[in-house]
């Protein structure tokens, strides 16, 4: 009877075991299966827009890859040692902010496209900064120490070194707006708007 019970037991505490392990194995490969799911959907439209991932630098080949940052933040797209290198789109969850740019050592670079709660742009980056031709809007105004550009709402023209220079239109929250030449994000010649769209080349 004693070895009857010791071995009911030993089975009893062997099947909970097993039933423990495949639980936990179970929600492993629903894990796996979930992050998968999301990697191919990513992946796949990646090729759908962009079509298979020739991008090299130094013969190292940047893959398509899907990291989890901080914050519940993803980034999706081309990738190298853990750096973002070719095409990718970057989302952090706090202030909802994505950016897509054909990125280099994860610095935006090139053509890129940037949104967030309040603040948007469309244009090109060099140097890790904003330089040349960019659109940049703001939902409320942009906080300027210039008590003139303090309501400016968006920006219209060139940049350089992440700062207005250049050809530009500022608008601001009442519906004005200032065109002309600009020198350190100031205003340093007004000209008519005609004339700074098609030195734009509008």
């Amino acid at each position: 009877m004693k070895i009857q019970l010791l071995s009911f037991v030993v089975l009893l505490t062997i099947t909970q075991s097993l039933i423990g392990q495949t639980k936990k194995q179970q929600k492993e490969a629903e894990a796996y299966y979930r992050n998968e799911q999301l990697v191919n959907k990513f992946t796949n439209s990646w090729y759908w827009l962009f079509g298979p991932s020739n991008s090299q630098e130094n013969n190292k080949d940047y893959s398509i890859v899907h990291w989890e940052l901080d914050e519940g933040g993803w980034y999706s797209g081309q990738g190298f040692n853990k750096d973002y290198n070719g095409y990718g789109i970057q989302h952090k969850p706090k202030d909802n902010s994505f950016i897509f740019s054909n990125w280099k050592n994860t610095n935006p670079n090139g053509m890129t496209l940037s949104q967030s709660l309040d603040y948007s742009f469309i244009g090109t980056y060099e140097n890790q900064e904003k330089n040349g031709f960019g659109i940049t809007k703001w939902s409320n105004y942009k906080p300027f120490s210039n008590e003139n550009y303090k309501n400016v709402i968006k920006y219209v023209g060139e940049y350089k070194d992440g700062i207005w220079s250049g050809y530009g239109i500022i608008y601001f929250r009442n519906g004005t707006y200032k065109s002309g030449i600009f020198v350190d994000s100031i205003l340093s010649k007004e000209l008519s708007k005609i004339e700074v769209l098609e030195a734009l080349g509008f």
